[in-house]
């Protein structure tokens, strides 16, 4: 691996292509985690995503890179800037391609984000892990980012 990963803004074309399989995982992550029914996840996922990402890659506020090494696309980080809403940047998504997976490419894509939001003037991140991506939360203690909140849950069936 290179040292740095650079980050170039994704192309329409890339940010449908990223729309199309990220969605399907998001649908999946959350029936896993009791939040969408199977029959439904990928219609409410895209209906989030839809509100999140209106105009795609050229959405107000959104930053969609492509990361590579060299030539190499090795994965892509979804950022969105502070706002009205949120004080802080925010991590929707990071996803490493998965020929270049477990060789230090997540903390490099994460690295080279912490960059291009530092250089825009952002002071603090913020971001959401599902809880059993332990991988993911291993990256992202180990890069400085605490836990704050913890959200759970609890069927109620015969109480």
């Amino acid at each position: 691996m290179s040292a740095r990963v650079t980050l170039r803004p994704m192309t329409q074309a890339e940010s449908d292509a990223y729309l199309d399989r990220t969605v399907r995982e998001y649908g999946q992550d959350k029936v896993r985690a009791g939040e969408f029914a199977p029959e439904r996840a990928d219609e409410q996922a895209r209906a989030e995503f839809t509100l999140l990402l209106p105009e795609g890659a050229r959405t107000n506020g959104m930053l969609l890179f492509t990361a590579f090494d060299g030539d190499e696309r090795v994965g892509m980080l979804w950022l969105a800037l502070p706002s009205a809403r949120r004080r802080q940047a925010w991590v929707y998504e990071l996803w490493v391609a998965p020929a270049a997976r477990s060789r230090g490419y997540g903390r490099a894509i994460m690295r080279a984000g912490e960059r291009e939001l530092a250089a825009r003037g952002v002071t603090e991140i913020g971001l959401n892990v599902f809880g059993d991506n332990t991988t993911a939360i291993g990256l992202y203690e180990s890069l400085g980012y605490k836990v704050i909140a913890q959200q759970m849950v609890k069927p109620v069936d015969g109480i």
